[in-house]
């Protein structure tokens, strides 16, 4: 009998502390973008099975829909342990707001040079504080099936002039020549900025981004004529103003659309649509101008700079694991373009390296990264309504530059 009470009484010992340890895990909440989910939760699985001791609780969103999410999230307190972000104007409002953890000593002490690409670093830095770890340094380029080009026997375009006479050729074979839906702004805008760094220069296009240039300028109105020209000319989808990007994207992977402005995440998106991303192409958009800069920006993790410190060490913790050489290389083909240094480059996405190896001869930030969002989404306004022609360009132009002003005062 006395055995039996030993064996229950350590039965029930083995039982609280079992319950102990479940209750001294450290939980921590993730957001990402749902399309980066496949590639990220076995490694997220991985990182939970080397540290017992912290438990992660994925979430997945839309592009758009995580960036409402998180402002939501910000203004009730309740932002996630660590949430995927970009860099800029979009990850500096958490920054700003003093919501996120700074990681400048860290990335000292842990020699972040020598990890990451410097370029990431630089754009996930604001106010000279490091606000993220750097997940991806994207690069955007434009893509084309080589297929099609080599059918109506064009090539790449080297210069805009030879790009004007393709996308008429495109039309008149009764192909849609430009891949692009407006609908949230962004993707119309990786267009837009490349035609205001075609008519103003790089010099004059970065001093727009920074504001320290006027927008009512003569180049910013032509970057909207030309705009407004292509639309006239049915160069777009149909209804490509409210068409969704995933459905422009979608009808440039069924080979109805020629060119598109995509990212060094290209080859990924191509294959997991069955598609090979050797039948396809990419070229710098042409822009005429020394040197051909490629628009870039980068996409981090940004940990709660309000929740208690384990869980902010958990945090980092796990996006170190997520960022790191040793865990990308072995799914290299499925996680995209990293910031990490020491990467072995995948067979399987031929363009990956040739854009980031391109992007250090010369890139700008990307436009709704650069410019505050304010100014930003009046960007996006002004596409939208000069295309369906109830702005001119030079009212766009106009618009812009009361945005600035009205920021600046701010």
């Amino acid at each position: 009998m006395k055995r039996k009470s030993i064996l229950v009484l350590s039965l029930v010992l083995i039982g609280i502390a079992a319950m102990t340890a479940y209750g001294q895990k450290t939980q921590v909440t993730f957001w990402g973008l749902q399309a980066q989910m496949p590639s990220l939760q076995p490694i997220i699985d991985s990182f939970m099975k080397e540290n017992p001791d912290i438990d992660v609780s994925p979430s997945g969103y839309g592009t758009d829909p995580i960036k409402e999410a998180l402002k939501v999230a910000a203004s009730s307190k309740s932002l996630p342990d660590l949430w995927f972000t970009w860099g800029g104007s979009l990850g500096s409002f958490y920054v700003e707001n003093g919501l996120t953890l700074d990681l400048t000593k860290t990335a000292k002490d842990q020699g972040w040079a020598k990890v990451y690409n410097q370029a990431a670093i630089d754009l996930c830095t604001f106010g000279g504080k490091i606000s993220g770890v750097p997940y991806h340094l994207a690069v955007m380029g434009v893509f084309y099936p080589k297929s099609m080009l080599a059918k109506l026997k064009l090539n790449p375009p080297a210069t805009f002039d030879q790009l004007e006479s393709e996308l008429k050729v495109l039309k008149a074979n009764g192909v849609t020549p430009l891949g692009f839906g407006s609908k949230f702004g962004w993707h119309t805008m990786r267009l837009t900025e490349q035609l205001i760094e075609h008519y103003a220069g790089p010099q004059k296009h970065t001093r727009l981004n920074m504001l320290t240039a006027s927008w009512n300028d003569p180049a910013v109105v032509q970057a909207f004529q030309k705009l407004k020209e292509w639309s006239d000319k049915g160069y777009f989808p149909k209804g490509f103003v409210a068409l969704d990007p995933t459905e422009a994207e979608s009808q440039f992977y069924q080979g109805k659309c020629a060119f598109i402005i995509e990212g060094n995440w290209m080859d990924s998106a191509l294959i997991q649509n069955s598609l090979d991303p050797t039948n396809f192409g990419m070229f710098k958009f042409p822009t005429d101008q020394k040197p051909v800069r490629m628009s870039s920006f980068a996409e981090m993790f940004q940990i709660n700079g309000q929740t208690d410190q384990a869980k902010q060490e958990a945090a980092l913790k796990l996006a170190r694991f997520m960022t790191s050489a040793e865990v990308i290389n072995t799914d290299v083909d499925n996680y995209g373009a990293p910031a990490t240094l020491g990467v072995n480059a995948s067979a399987k996405s031929p363009h990956v390296k040739p854009m980031s190896d391109e992007v250090n001869k010369g890139s700008f930030q990307i436009t709704d990264q650069a410019l505050p969002q304010e100014v930003a989404q009046r960007l996006f306004e002004a596409q939208d309504k000069v295309a369906l022609g109830e702005w001119t360009p030079q009212r766009a132009a106009v618009e812009l530059q009361n945005a600035a002003d009205a920021f600046k005062q701010k």
